[in-house]
């Protein structure tokens, strides 16, 4: 479990976002799939997905002659694991001060800040 606390690099999202999506997938498949946005050869996702094997993000299981991979992380798990990365970073650690910023910083929409105040409002404990 540990080695899923890694930082996700954006190259890393785009596969895995390519993977939560399809379920399994080649290093082809998620290839063709990032085409358009990362125009990266097979080789280079292939190396990519490999390298997301060894940190914990990614299972690979041989297939006849290739290889198909699967999130072995899921999407709610790494965005926590990136939520708590970005506010020790960026805030210290401290949740009020993100959330200060969301609420009045991040120019949420007035539909945005409701929704945010009523998960705020779910979550409390008294």
């Amino acid at each position: 479990m540990a080695e899923r606390e890694a930082t996700i690099s954006d190259a890393e999202w785009d596969l895995l976002d390519a993977l939560w999506e399809r379920e399994t997938a080649t290093a082809r498949e998620v290839a063709d799939a990032l085409r358009e946005r990362r125009g990266w050869a097979r080789t280079t996702v292939k190396t990519l997905l490999e390298r997301m094997v060894a940190k914990g993000l990614v299972e690979g299981r041989r297939v006849g002659p290739v290889v198909e991979y699967r999130a072995a992380v899921k999407p709610a798990e790494a965005r926590r694991t990136a939520w708590k990365r970005f506010v020790g970073a960026a805030f210290g650690g401290s949740l009020s001060p993100a959330l200060e910023f969301l609420a009045k910083d991040a120019k949420l929409t007035a539909k945005q800040r409701e929704a945010l105040r009523r998960l705020l409002e779910e979550g409390r404990d008294d």
